[in-house]
């Protein structure tokens, strides 16, 4: 017995590590007093988990619609990271990286935190273990921690880690390499995971036309959180060389 589509799905976790994270951030926001811009990105980021993991979104994911569910990852995976990165203040990076100690600044080297998550990007997507963390809630959990996680590892070593150059390196390396499996989903002739061939279809989808537009869904999107970040830090390296072309001109002087 399947639930209805638009019926709610929870995620108790993950709803109580966002309303966590919210309580935490408000905290140090008395302190830090971060812009109305920031909290409002950040507040951004908690919604897109709490919305891909404790809505209808998860009913349709976890029992019809594989582009649903690939939509919901993409969400806590590689939209609400970002986010939660950049709406945090100097200071609470700097007092998170204190915290983290030597650990943090180890797996958040782009040596490490890059195959970190195109590991878990690609093991996740695996079909033993789609089909499995499908048919079992706490596999599913696993899966959804582990894309969170390495996003936020992912997007620590973007924002805080890397000069501007490097970033511009590790995010067209990043591009690149995690692509390919959108492009297997687009190509395929034949459905990937097995709880999806058999599971009740909606939109008059088949299981092949659903893992399709599954994999063109998950190209676009990576297409412009990249390029929109590619080109963020590519303006940032060029005002960096104006401005260093300004000082050693003023010093000339």
């Amino acid at each position: 017995m399947h639930p209805a589509p638009w019926s709610f799905s929870w995620e108790p976790l993950f709803l109580a590590l966002a309303l966590a994270a919210g309580y935490a951030y408000a905290r140090a926001a008395r302190r830090d007093r971060p812009s109305r811009a920031r909290m409002v990105v950040f507040g951004l980021g908690l919604a897109l988990v709490v919305a891909a993991l404790c809505s209808p979104l998860e009913t349709i994911a976890r029992h019809y619609v594989l582009l649903i569910h690939l939509l919901g990852n993409v969400m806590i995976a590689d939209w609400a990271p970002p986010l939660l990165v950049l709406g945090l203040t100097p200071s609470m990076r700097a007092a998170m990286a204190r915290r983290g100690g030597r650990a943090l600044a180890l797996v958040t080297q782009p040596w490490i935190s890059l195959p970190v998550w195109l590991g878990v990007w690609y093991l996740v997507h695996l079909p033993a273990f789609y089909d499995f963390a499908l048919r079992h809630v706490w596999a599913l959990n696993v899966e959804h921690a582990l894309l969170i996680a390495a996003g936020l590892l992912f997007w620590w070593t973007v924002f805080v880690v890397l000069s501007t150059p490097g970033a511009l390196a590790y995010l067209g390396v990043a591009f690149v390499s995690s692509s390919f499996l959108g492009l297997a989903f687009i190509f395929s002739s034949s459905p990937f995971y097995d709880f999806y061939e058999h599971a009740p279809r909606l939109w008059g989808l088949s299981a092949t036309k659903d893992q399709n537009l599954g994999g063109i869904l998950m190209n676009a999107e990576q297409t412009a959180v990249f390029l929109s970040a590619l080109a963020y830090f590519l303006v940032r390296l060029l005002n960096e060389e104006e401005l260093e072309h300004a000082h050693k001109a003023e010093a000339g002087r």
